[in-house]
């Protein structure tokens, strides 16, 4: 079972972090979540604790599968889920494939990458299918911190940027390399989200995301706050003004029809 911590009361609320990082990076939000909810931060296959992926199976499926495992070991029939960055992949792959048992689900700096950056993991993948050692070299060391400092943090808070390359040093360049070059093209996929039930969601993006700014056209569901791609780190105050209001109206709904 994937590896788990706790912490709150309330209506269960499932925390996905995103790539390279642990639950870890939940720990300015969960001051501000737990008055509120009972957390549920997951650690991902091939990340932190569970350091294995299951072979010859896709990765975000391999997710979907483990969460829900998870949800069912914990009796929860029902959680909402507030998923951050490659995260929000491994959302979308378990609400596809079990809506029944999700109330709604934000998305934060939802994974939708900008072509230059889809075009990068295609060069990855083409790299990684000759030389595997040449591809996991491209994803680590201060190659891999200067894109983390640019990309994820605009060339803000060091501090930060080596904290979560401490961590990602900790992984093994398989699994980290499974999680970028399987994602829904390339990153570049529409969220495909089921219509029956449907499963309301709330996409959060950061105006200042140089990996995954916001869409040029926005949709009811949408929302932009002032952050970079490290929002959770940086922005909680302001993720959680957002999030908050949406995912408290279910637990008033659920609490309606026990009335």
């Amino acid at each position: 079972m994937l590896p788990y911590q706790q912490e709150g009361h309330g209506h269960p609320l499932l925390l996905i972090h995103g790539w390279g990082v642990t639950y870890t990076v939940w720990r300015n939000l969960v001051p501000l979540l737990a008055p509120h909810f009972q957390l549920i931060l997951v650690e991902l296959p091939g990340l932190g604790a569970a350091c294995e992926i299951v072979p010859g199976k896709p990765y975000y499926s391999a997710c979907a599968e483990g969460l829900e495992e998870l949800r069912i070991a914990l009796g929860i029939e029902q959680w909402a889920i507030l998923a951050y960055s490659t995260g929000t992949r491994a959302g979308e792959a378990y609400i596809q494939r079990y809506p029944h048992h999700v109330d709604r689900a934000v998305f934060l700096c939802p994974l939708y990458l900008r072509r230059v950056w889809k075009m990068a993991l295609e060069v990855e993948q083409w790299i990684n299918l000759r030389s595997s050692g040449l591809a996991s070299w491209i994803v680590s060391g201060w190659r891999l911190y200067y894109l983390l400092i640019v990309l994820g943090f605009n060339l803000q808070c060091r501090d930060y940027a080596e904290e979560w390359m401490s961590e990602i040093a900790l992984q093994l360049p398989a699994n980290l390399k499974r999680m970028l070059l399987e994602l829904p093209g390339k990153g570049r996929a529409p969220f495909s989200l089921p219509d029956s039930p449907p499963v309301p969601i709330l996409f959060v993006w950061g105006h200042k995301d140089a990996l995954a700014p916001p869409p040029s056209r926005l949709q009811p569901h949408d929302i932009i706050i002032v952050a970079t791609h490290s929002a959770p780190v940086l922005s909680p105050k302001d993720v959680a003004a957002v999030a908050l209001p949406f995912l408290k109206s279910v637990e008033h709904h659920l609490v309606a029809l026990r009335k």
